[in-house]
């Protein structure tokens, strides 16, 4: 092979890996897209709500300690006019690389597990109850990990809104 066919080769394997490195470093880290809580939520009462909010905390001595809160833009009315009219139409909110990231270090500090409060406009903020476990009185809860971090399907938090009560849902997927 003549030298000038190697330096061709030499340059091409060097395009080839500069487009790969540039290539990769604009890959999204789908680790890091995955951090934190989103929310499905689900307003089956008849009114739209805005500034609710959300608060996670832990719980001491029997009570609700809360760290930090976050306020979800409007939430719609169901209507037979979406597009899915099965009824299980809802809304999505801190999603990808939006996920509501609290620090759980500061709910660690009173207890192992998070709980959520939920604060419609202007009333009480309650503590947030399961939607499979009516009537069981058991709490919307997650085991905080070691690292202090909630990532993939963890943070999966689903939200129904009643005309009477709210309820949720923090289904575990490995």
């Amino acid at each position: 092979m003549s030298s000038s066919n190697l330096k061709i080769i030499m340059k091409t394997k060097l395009l080839i890996i500069c487009c790969a490195l540039l290539f990769i470093s604009c890959l999204e880290d789908e680790e890091e897209a995955q951090i934190g809580f989103t929310f499905t939520i689900a307003n089956q009462s008849s009114a739209e709500h805005e500034n609710v909010k959300i608060t996670i905390g832990g719980i001491e001595n029997g009570e609700f300690v809360g760290t930090e809160s976050y306020i979800f833009p409007k939430i719609l009315v169901l209507s037979n006019d979406w597009p899915d009219t099965s009824g299980n139409q809802s809304q999505s909110f801190a999603i990808d690389n939006n996920r509501w990231k609290p620090n759980l270090s500061l709910v660690k500090e009173t207890s192992e597990k998070a709980y959520f409060t939920v604060q419609l406009g202007g009333k009480d903020p309650i503590l947030l109850y399961d939607n499979f476990d009516f009537g069981q009185g058991e709490l919307v809860s997650i085991e905080i990990p070691e690292n202090n971090i909630i990532n993939k399907n963890l943070g999966l938090l689903y939200i129904t809104i009643k005309t009477d009560t709210i309820f949720g849902d923090l289904p575990i997927f490995n």
